[in-house]
Formats: structure tokens, sequence, C-alpha cells
């Protein structure tokens, strides 16, 4: 059996590395179902860009939740009537963004200036937010591709394969140093 996947946790570290290196140090997540496994590995990205610049992650900044707009919305409005200290956000996905953002502009926040956001899969509408979205790019196309070849170059017997796509991430301009003060 060939197992064709992207490199969940690598993004994840990296997108994170971005922002930490930005200067943020209070870094809210917003990730998906504890028990899913694209989501898991956002997460153990997200504590490893932490661990590796000699930080402890904050538990209270992990939130969970799944991979919609409403979630997204709930989590951070919760984040926020919670008072939880934070200057940047990672989502889980690019929709857990896009609710993210409407619900701190609802509040009256700005992105980048008041908080920076950053999501995860570069779906096509993510250039289109205001701002537009730092993300991960995830090669869903080649993914496909590549399925469908190893599908049909597939024969009997032939032995099990791992093959891990790269990500890389689309810096944009939702993500700046965080406020003075």
């Amino acid at each position: 059996m060939t197992v064709i996947e992207y490199d969940n946790e690598g993004g994840a570290y990296t997108l994170v590395a971005h922002v930490l290196a930005q200067g943020h140090r209070r870094v809210l997540f917003l990730g998906g179902a504890a028990d899913h496994t694209t989501a898991l590995g956002r997460e153990r990205g997200y504590l490893a860009a932490h661990r590796a610049r000699g930080l402890d992650p904050d538990p209270s900044l992990v939130l969970h939740g799944d991979f919609t707009r409403d979630a997204g919305h709930r989590l951070m409005q919760q984040a926020l009537k919670d008072d939880l200290d934070f200057t940047a956000v990672v989502a889980a996905t690019d929709m857990v963004a896009a609710g993210a953002l409407t619900a701190l502009h609802e509040a009256g926040l700005t992105v980048p200036g008041d908080v920076s956001l950053a999501g995860y899969d570069d779906i096509p509408f993510a250039r289109d937010l205001h701002p537009a979205l730092t993300t991960v790019h995830v090669p869903y196309e080649e993914l496909g591709r590549l399925a469908v070849r190893t599908a049909l170059e597939h024969t009997q017997g032939a032995a099990d394969e791992h093959l891990l796509l790269g990500t890389h991430v689309v810096v944009r301009n939702s993500v700046a140093p965080p406020p003075a003060g």
C-alpha cells in the first residue's frame, strides 16, 4: 500500500517559526479536533517551533474546535472574552483564520496592527482577505496527480511506500512584529 500525504507538522513548524521570528512570544493556536491526525500534526509543529526557540508554550493558548470558519469565529470570541494574553494567532486552516479575522474585526482589533494572524492550506481566497493571509501552501494539485499516477502504476505485490510532500510558508500582510508596549 502506498500512503501519500503532505507535511502537516513541518508546515506548522515553519509557519510558527516565522511568527516567532517577528518577535511574538504569546501565540494563540486555534487547532482542530484533538483526535484528528491532521490537527495533531499541526499542533505538534506549533509546539516544536516554540521549544526549538527555548520557549515553553502556554497550554491555555491551545484551543480546539474543528476546521470551519464558524469554529474560528467562536474560538476567537472565546479567547477574547476570556482575556487570553496573545499577540498572534496561528489557525489550523485558512477557514478557521477567516472566522478568527471576523471576530477580531468585530472586537475592534486590527490585523496585523493589534494581532497578527496566520492560517494553513493557502486556499484561493486567502489572498483576498483584508489583510491578505500569511499561510502554509499545501501542494493539493501535486498530491492529486501523484495519487492518480500511483494508482494507475500500482501493481499487485508492490512494496509499501510512504510519500511525504513538502509545504512552504506564503508570506502576505497578516503577520507583523507585535505592537510596542
